[in-house]
């Protein structure tokens, strides 16, 4: 059984461009390493709530039941992250009509 929680002290982050997509992020905002890292950990932390997160104009993030049968034949009953993009997501412009 793993930890829930595993202690992550002292734990500093580097990244180098082309091995985390947070460097393409970056570029794209022009934003600080601190900036970009503060609002991955608010996202985390929304998301790992366990509960629907939705960002209006962009998507919904949800767990979701999964369940498989294994090439054994056992079954395996988890969870999994799903993602569904907005539809209107290309037309959203931050604001109402």
């Amino acid at each position: 059984m793993s930890n829930p929680a595993p202690v992550q002290d002292g734990i500093t982050r580097y990244w180098r461009a082309g091995e985390d997509d947070r460097c393409a992020l970056r570029h794209m905002t022009r934003q600080p390493k601190k900036r970009i890292d503060a609002m991955l950990d608010g996202l985390w932390e929304l998301i790992s709530s366990r509960r629907r997160v939705k960002f209006v104009g962009f998507g919904v993030f949800e767990w979701r039941p999964y369940r498989r049968r294994l090439p054994t034949g056992n079954m395996i009953e988890t969870w999994r992250l799903a993602f569904k993009p907005s539809r209107y997501a290309k037309k959203y412009d931050g604001g109402r009509r």
